[in-house]
Protein backbone atom coordinates (compact mmCIF):
# COMPACT_ATOMS: atom_id res chain seq x y z
CA UNK A 1 0.00 0.00 0.00
CA UNK A 2 2.96 2.82 0.64
CA UNK A 3 4.35 1.77 -2.80
CA UNK A 4 1.42 2.64 -4.26
CA UNK A 5 0.93 5.76 -2.44
CA UNK A 6 4.68 6.36 -3.32
CA UNK A 7 4.55 5.98 -6.69
CA UNK A 8 1.26 7.72 -7.16
CA UNK A 9 2.37 10.66 -5.34
CA UNK A 10 5.27 10.82 -7.29
CA UNK A 11 2.82 10.87 -10.53
CA UNK A 12 1.43 13.18 -9.50
CA UNK A 13 3.83 15.65 -8.07
CA UNK A 14 5.63 15.19 -11.77
CA UNK A 15 2.70 16.11 -13.77
CA UNK A 16 2.20 19.31 -11.63
CA UNK A 17 5.97 20.15 -12.39
CA UNK A 18 5.42 19.03 -16.09
CA UNK A 19 2.57 21.52 -16.44
CA UNK A 20 4.05 24.75 -14.81
CA UNK A 21 7.39 24.04 -16.83
CA UNK A 22 5.01 23.98 -20.01
CA UNK A 23 2.97 27.16 -18.72
CA UNK A 24 6.68 28.80 -17.76
CA UNK A 25 7.60 28.36 -21.09
CA UNK A 26 4.54 29.59 -22.70
CA UNK A 27 4.27 32.31 -21.30
CA UNK A 28 8.27 33.12 -20.38
CA UNK A 29 7.70 33.56 -16.30
CA UNK A 30 10.41 33.17 -14.28
CA UNK A 31 8.00 32.68 -11.20
CA UNK A 32 6.36 29.68 -12.82
CA UNK A 33 9.62 28.32 -13.81
CA UNK A 34 10.87 28.38 -10.59
CA UNK A 35 7.24 27.18 -9.50
CA UNK A 36 8.21 24.11 -11.50
CA UNK A 37 11.50 23.35 -10.17
CA UNK A 38 9.89 23.78 -6.54
CA UNK A 39 7.47 20.73 -7.37
CA UNK A 40 10.33 18.67 -9.32
CA UNK A 41 12.77 18.95 -6.31
CA UNK A 42 10.00 18.10 -3.83
CA UNK A 43 9.08 15.13 -5.79
CA UNK A 44 12.17 13.97 -6.42
CA UNK A 45 12.93 14.34 -2.63
CA UNK A 46 10.13 11.63 -2.47
CA UNK A 47 11.13 9.25 -5.03
CA UNK A 48 14.83 9.25 -4.01
CA UNK A 49 14.11 8.67 -0.36
CA UNK A 50 11.81 6.02 -1.22
CA UNK A 51 14.26 4.27 -3.82
CA UNK A 52 17.15 4.77 -1.14
CA UNK A 53 15.41 3.04 1.43
CA UNK A 54 14.83 -0.13 -0.56
CA UNK A 55 18.13 -0.25 -1.97
CA UNK A 56 20.36 0.40 1.01
CA UNK A 57 17.63 -0.88 4.41
CA UNK A 58 17.70 2.58 5.81
CA UNK A 59 15.75 2.95 8.65
CA UNK A 60 13.04 5.33 8.91
CA UNK A 61 15.48 7.92 9.97
CA UNK A 62 17.72 8.06 7.78
CA UNK A 63 14.61 7.99 4.74
CA UNK A 64 13.02 10.80 6.92
CA UNK A 65 16.53 12.81 6.84
CA UNK A 66 16.81 12.60 2.92
CA UNK A 67 13.42 13.17 2.72
CA UNK A 68 13.38 16.45 4.92
CA UNK A 69 16.26 17.61 3.12
CA UNK A 70 14.60 17.93 -0.43
CA UNK A 71 11.21 19.27 0.86
CA UNK A 72 13.34 22.20 2.87
CA UNK A 73 14.78 22.51 -0.62
CA UNK A 74 11.97 22.14 -2.54
CA UNK A 75 9.72 24.77 -0.27
CA UNK A 76 12.30 27.54 -0.22
CA UNK A 77 12.25 27.38 -4.26
CA UNK A 78 8.54 27.79 -4.23
CA UNK A 79 8.60 30.32 -1.60
CA UNK A 80 10.96 31.78 -4.07
CA UNK A 81 8.55 31.79 -6.98
CA UNK A 82 5.94 33.63 -4.76
CA UNK A 83 7.70 36.34 -4.07
CA UNK A 84 9.27 37.06 -6.78
CA UNK A 85 8.84 40.35 -8.85
CA UNK A 86 7.79 40.50 -12.04
CA UNK A 87 9.42 43.65 -14.10
CA UNK A 88 7.56 46.60 -15.70
CA UNK A 89 7.03 45.96 -19.08
CA UNK A 90 5.76 48.38 -20.76
CA UNK A 91 5.05 50.57 -18.26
Amino acid sequence: MVIVLVISTVIFGGLIAYLAHRAARRSHSRPMQLFSVGFAILTAGLATSGVLAVLFRLDAKEGLLIQGVFVLVGLGVLLRSIYMRRPNVGV
